[in-house]
């Protein structure tokens, strides 16, 4: 059961008379049970068929000679807090995730490994070191500029073999004010009386996917060994800080995003 397909085309696997994803968008309710029937779906499916299979193109994914004459840095982090990376993706349930679509697993995207690391150089390491605020020497070597590409490669990471049957949660928002954020969606009218935001306003639940698990993350940089090790252990010092401190993806600020090194 690949879960990009199933909340995408509508995995087969999934369907039943009063459940499937063509039912879920036209009668806007059902998700809940929907996530949950994908996760038990995903989760039968990945313990059983699919784990050595998984296992044989992990290991070879992070095989050192997959990088040819780059060298590589492998990094494995651990998810504290659940991950809503590509939560604001393009879906037809309201919220997305980032899920491979070959594999159908949730995965980090190596661009937003990329931006979460030079953010983190520019904004939060650069007033102590400026050679890492953009455009400094530092920065422009990692992640390049607007002329020449950076010596540090971030790629794709996926969930670990032993991880990835429990990758996928299900998580829920309570949005509140619903009489009050109509004004939002309708413009604002003499002829009605708006109701104020209160804090006894009922809230409303909307479940959503998100992810935990442990990540292989590679980083890789072109050049002379010894040379290339030194940016790629910078390159990692500012990832894991990133990482650490800010976060990935969507929702960070409620505390989403949150990985930490395993030792």
């Amino acid at each position: 059961m690949n879960a990009h397909l199933a909340i995408t085309k509508g995995d087969t696997s999934l369907q039943g008379k009063d459940l499937c994803l063509e039912q879920v968008v036209s009668k806007g309710d059902g998700k809940q049970a929907f996530y949950q029937k994908l996760i038990n779906a995903y989760e039968t499916d990945w313990t059983t068929t699919k784990k050595s299979w998984y296992k044989h193109y992990y290991d070879r994914y992070y095989k050192k000679e997959s990088y040819g004459a780059t060298t590589p840095l492998h990094i494995q982090v651990r998810s504290q807090t659940p991950l809503v990376i590509g939560h604001g993706g393009n879906s037809v349930l309201e919220t997305s995730l980032a899920l491979h679509r070959i594999y159908g697993v949730p995965y980090l995207p190596g661009t937003a490994l990329k931006g979460v690391a030079s953010h983190y150089a520019h904004r939060q390491l650069g007033d102590q070191q400026p050679a890492l605020k953009r455009t400094g020497s530092d920065y422009n070597i990692l992640f390049g500029s607007q002329t020449s590409a950076g010596f540090i490669q971030f790629h794709d990471a996926f969930p670990t073999p032993a991880t990835v049957c429990k990758a996928l949660k299900q998580d829920v928002l309570t949005a509140h004010h619903q009489d009050y954020n109509g004004i939002i969606v309708e413009p604002y009218r003499n002829d009605i009386e708006y109701k104020a935001p209160r804090d006894d306003d009922s809230p409303v639940p909307i479940p959503f996917l998100s992810a935990s698990a442990h990540f292989g993350i590679i980083l890789t940089c072109e050049g002379e060994q010894e040379s290339a090790m030194k940016w790629l252990s910078l390159a990692k010092t500012v990832l894991l800080g990133a990482l650490r401190d800010e976060g990935i993806g969507a929702k960070t600020n409620a505390g989403y995003g949150r990985l930490l090194e395993i030792e």
